[in-house]
């Protein structure tokens, strides 16, 4: 997004999220997993990763957009929240303005939010490891920018170009974030399914001896466009 927003000084209290099973069921799963089942997936670009807290997450949205370096309804968001919440900060990815601390991040942690993203800059890093609420942002700034607004909660907004909306399932771990739009939830955590049956049979393969391009028929790939290539055009 950029400093403006269709929805700006909207809040909006009530969203839909998922059935906590289906949450669970795709938190089981690492970002790589749900990344590769080629669903309707969107993976956040590069630039975003942890900063403070624990060290993956994985909720339902409850969405911010602010303007960038603006902090006033990311103080308000934290009553909007719910046990099991990941909150997703639209903050146009300004790098020289905090849009959150460890002030909020304890409110968030108290209201049993799981985890944040943040498109943008965060501060008081020592002091949103303590909490351990883990937060991904783009990077860290000690200072922040404005408190006058606009902004607006639980409306769709963009996190590390992809389109994040109220409810959404947000997934972030070691190697990075993952977005499963709500309808889709049960589609993806199928094919993600899949996935990870396919990569432990690899894995059996690989550990019984058979070479890995073997296991996963890169070697069957290779020899299959080699010999078409090979073949002389009429």
């Amino acid at each position: 997004m950029s400093r403006w927003h269709a929805q700006q000084w909207t809040v909006v209290e009530a969203i839909e999220r998922p059935p906590a099973e289906a949450v669970t069921a795709l938190a089981g799963f690492a970002t790589t997993q749900i990344a590769d089942c080629g669903g309707p997936v969107g993976v956040v670009g590069p630039g975003l990763g942890r900063i403070a807290g624990g060290a993956e997450f994985c909720g339902p949205a409850v969405t911010v957009w602010t303007k960038p370096g603006d902090i006033l309804f990311v103080l308000k968001m934290p009553d909007l929240t719910r046990p099991g919440d990941v909150v997703a900060v639209d903050g146009g990815g300004r790098a020289d303005a905090a849009v959150l601390g460890d002030i909020v991040a304890g409110a968030l942690a108290r209201r049993g939010v799981v985890g944040v993203v943040v498109d943008g800059a965060v501060r008081d890093v020592e002091g949103i490891d303590e909490v351990g609420l883990p937060t991904f942002a783009r990077g860290t700034h000690p200072a922040t920018g404005s408190n006058e607004g606009p902004g607006a909660i639980n409306v769709p907004v963009q996190v590390g170009g992809v389109v994040v909306r109220p409810g959404d399932v947000v997934r972030g771990d070691a190697s990075g974030v993952v977005v499963v739009p709500r309808e889709h939830l049960d589609t993806v955590i199928a094919m993600t399914r899949a996935v990870e049956q396919r990569e432990m049979a690899w894995r059996q393969a690989v550990a019984d001896g058979v070479s890995i391009a073997a296991a996963t028929g890169a070697d069957a790939v290779i020899a299959e466009r080699g010999d078409a290539a090979a073949t002389p055009l009429p």
